[in-house]
């Protein structure tokens, strides 16, 4: 009975310590291919992205109230004329919108009434005051004469006094001439002014385009009645447009005025057009922290339309030289478009282990991509993609 519990200890013992040996032995290592971190030249490069603006906007309003008599007619697709609408293209010059001018014609010809009113009565003073002036030139002859004679005795008292008197009455005369001259001249300035602000008022009943564009907005029909200060249209020039976009500070040295840029819009399958750099903005956005640049195109057959997201690709003068790596090793993306992660290799105790180790990506080059933060020429890095990794991980290197 002893012999048997003894042999059943020593077997309970043999188990017991080839379960000791099966955990100390631990996790197999995670097969996996890994690759040195290599270099290449490229041509650093940003990309950016903006929407298509017009050279100029204009916002086209009345002036003045009234009914809408007539809008600018164009021809259709089906060859008949009708209303300006929106998307069509203007010449400069054009009356988009007239509006009833009936009652702005009878304000315009009263208003001449009275201006030529107030000129005939000028007329007519002038020529009182020229009567006036030849009255008192013979009363100055006569005075003359008759200060001579008093002088020499040869008039009386109450004749010298008459000519004293109708010299003096001439001379009031030509006083009273002279500010009724200055009072109708006021009239006719005041009657001339009506009469130019009642053309101009006629004239804005008129709407008309400042430039040739698109009309990209309408408001207003043919009959409706509208105020003063009613925006009707929008128009746009387009015959050259603007792409803006916000740049960080560390780009501006790379931005100068008149630079060439490529411009490519998705809109018009992928092409790229060659813009020019017409503005940068002085100051930064207060609350972006960004800096405005302007890239100007020209749309000579108005393919370019307001609106389209084009893609500005700003490269550097220089090439540099900078760490590179297989798409593959790339795991998934951090916060924000541009943060990765890659396992890097690591030695311990004679094994080989994984680390995971965040980067920020670059531009991508066929199968790879350019690393501008995390990692430096000639570490090693897994580029196989496994679910069977983790930080920390135990490795066996197959390649």
């Amino acid at each position: 009975m002893r012999i048997s519990i003894g042999i059943l200890s020593f077997a309970a013992f043999s188990v017991l310590a080839g379960c000791a040996k099966t955990q100390k032995a631990g996790p197999e290592p995670v097969p996996v291919v890994a690759e040195i971190v290599a270099t290449q030249q490229v041509q650093p490069s940003w990309n950016y992205s903006g929407e298509i603006r017009p050279d100029t906007e204009v916002q086209l309003a009345f002036k003045e109230p009234g009914y809408i008599a007539a809008l600018y007619r164009v021809k259709g697709v089906d060859g008949r004329m009708r209303d300006v609408q929106v998307g069509d293209e203007i010449p400069a010059g054009a009356t988009l919108a007239r509006l009833r001018n009936s009652d702005y014609e009878a304000s315009l010809n009263s208003a001449v009434g009275q201006q030529r009113s107030a000129q005939g009565t000028l007329d007519v003073s002038q020529a009182e005051l020229n009567r006036a002036k030849a009255d008192q030139a013979k009363a100055d002859l006569d005075f003359e004469r008759a200060q001579a004679l008093y002088a020499a005795k040869a008039m009386t008292r109450p004749d010298y006094d008459a000519a004293v008197n109708q010299h003096a009455s001439a001379t009031a005369s030509v006083e009273a001439a002279v500010r009724q001259i200055e009072a109708r001249r006021g009239q006719l300035s005041a009657a001339s002014a009506q009469a130019f602000s009642a053309r101009i008022n006629l004239g804005d009943t008129s709407l008309n385009a400042p430039m040739p564009g698109v009309i990209v907005e309408k408001s207003v029909e043919s009959g409706s009645l509208v105020a003063a200060g009613t925006r009707a249209f929008t128009l746009d020039d387009t015959r050259v447009v603007k792409v803006n976009f916000g740049v960080p500070d560390s780009m501006l040295a790379h931005l100068k005025l008149g630079a060439p840029v490529p411009v490519q819009l998705d809109a018009l399958q992928g092409r790229t057009f060659t813009g020019q750099i017409t503005g940068v903005s002085a100051s930064a956005n207060r609350e972006s922290r960004v800096f405005n640049i302007e890239v100007t195109l020209p749309n000579r057959d108005r393919s370019f339309k307001v609106g389209m997201i084009a893609r500005i690709r700003i490269e550097q003068a220089n090439t540099q030289t900078v760490p590179v790596v297989p798409l593959t090793a790339l795991m998934t993306a951090e916060s924000g478009s541009n943060n990765y992660s890659v396992f890097t290799v690591t030695e311990r105790d004679g094994k080989q282990f994984v680390q995971l180790k965040s980067v920020r990506i670059g531009e991508t080059f066929g199968k790879s991509v350019v690393i501008d933060e995390g990692l430096t020429p000639g570490e090693r890095i897994v580029i196989n993609r496994t679910n069977q990794l983790s930080d920390g991980s135990l490795i066996r290197i197959v390649n």
